[in-house]
C-alpha cells in the first residue's frame, strides 16, 4: 500500500470535452497525410467492446480493475519496448494501438480510455517526470499503476493523512492531457529530424495554447530547420521580448544575429 497525495485541479469543464485519446487519434493526419484512423478506431472500438463485456461479468470495482489490468497486459499484451522503434512511433496511439507496444505515454492514454469507458474515475498522474494512471475509487482509495509494466499499487490516504513531505502528484486531464501528448511528439519528431511533422505539432499546441512564447521560440527553430530565416526571426524575437530573463536567451540572440546576417546577404 502507497502513501500518496495529490495536486487538485478544477477538472469540471473537461466531464462534456472529447476524450483525449480520440483527439490523440484524430491528430495524426495532420503529420501524416496517409494515416488511417477509420482503421485505428475499428481496433479501439473491439477493445471497448471487450471493456463492456469485462464490465458486466464485474460489479465489484476493486474485481473489475484487476480483470481489466489482467487482459490489458496478460491477454492483449500491450507492455513498453526495448526494441529498436523510433520514439515518434512508440509514442504514437495509432502505432500502439495495432502494435500493443509503446511509450508509457501513449500506452497511458489508452488504458486510462478504457478505464473510463468501464465507468472507472481514471486520468495521467505524474510524478517526478514519470507517467502513470490514476484510478481513484473514492477521495481516499485508488491505484497507481504502471502503464508500461501494468505495475499498481494500492492506497489509502490515512483520516488525519496530513503528510506533504513527499512531493505531490500532478493529476492530468482532458486537454492538458492532449497538450501533453503533442509536446511529446513534438520533442520525438525533432529527435527524428521530422521537422515538418513536429511543426505541425506546434501549431496544433498555439492554436490551444495562443501566442505561448515558448511554443513560438520552438516554431522559431522549425522554421529555420525548414528555410524559412525570416518567419523563424519574427518568432525569435518575440520570445526574447517576451522571456528576457529566459537562461536560454543568449542562445537565442545569437540566432536571430545568424538569421539577420542571412536575412541581409539574401537582399
Amino acid at each position: 500500500m502507497t502513501d500518496i497525495w495529490f495536486d487538485e485541479h478544477d477538472t469540471s469543464t473537461d466531464h462534456f470535452s472529447t476524450p483525449a485519446l480520440l483527439r490523440c487519434i484524430w491528430a495524426e493526419p495532420h503529420w501524416d497525410a496517409q494515416a488511417d484512423t477509420s482503421h485505428t478506431l475499428c481496433l479501439l472500438a473491439e477493445l471497448e467492446q471487450a471493456v463492456d463485456a469485462i464490465c458486466h461479468q464485474n460489479d465489484d470495482k476493486h474485481k473489475c480493475v484487476d480483470a481489466l489490468l489482467d487482459t490489458f497486459y496478460t491477454q492483449w499484451l500491450f507492455s513498453g519496448t526495448d526494441q529498436k522503434v523510433p520514439e515518434h512511433l512508440l509514442n504514437n496511439v495509432c502505432y500502439v494501438l495495432k502494435m500493443h507496444s509503446g511509450t508509457s505515454m501513449a500506452l497511458a492514454l489508452i488504458l486510462v480510455h478504457l478505464l473510463e469507458r468501464a465507468r472507472l474515475n481514471a486520468s495521467l498522474a505524474i510524478n517526478q517526470g514519470d507517467v502513470l494512471v490514476h484510478i481513484a475509487l473514492s477521495d481516499e482509495e485508488g491505484y497507481i499503476i504502471d502503464p508500461s509494466s501494468g505495475h499498481q499499487s494500492w492506497y489509502v490516504i490515512p483520516e488525519n493523512g496530513d503528510d506533504k513531505e513527499q512531493e505531490p502528484m500532478e493529476l492530468v486531464f482532458g486537454e492538458e492531457a492532449f497538450k501533453l501528448y503533442l509536446a511529446q511528439q513534438k520533442w520525438s519528431f525533432i529527435a527524428a529530424e521530422k521537422f515538418g511533422h513536429a511543426l505541425s505539432c506546434v501549431e496544433m499546441l498555439m492554436e490551444l495554447l495562443g501566442d505561448d512564447p515558448y511554443e513560438r521560440r520552438d516554431r522559431g527553430y522549425l522554421l529555420n530547420q525548414l528555410n524559412c530565416p525570416k518567419m523563424a526571426k519574427d518568432d525569435l524575437q518575440f520570445f526574447v521580448d517576451e522571456c528576457p530573463d529566459d537562461p536560454t536567451i543568449e542562445l537565442i540572440q545569437n540566432q536571430i544575429a545568424e538569421l539577420a546576417d542571412h536575412n541581409n546577404i539574401l537582399h
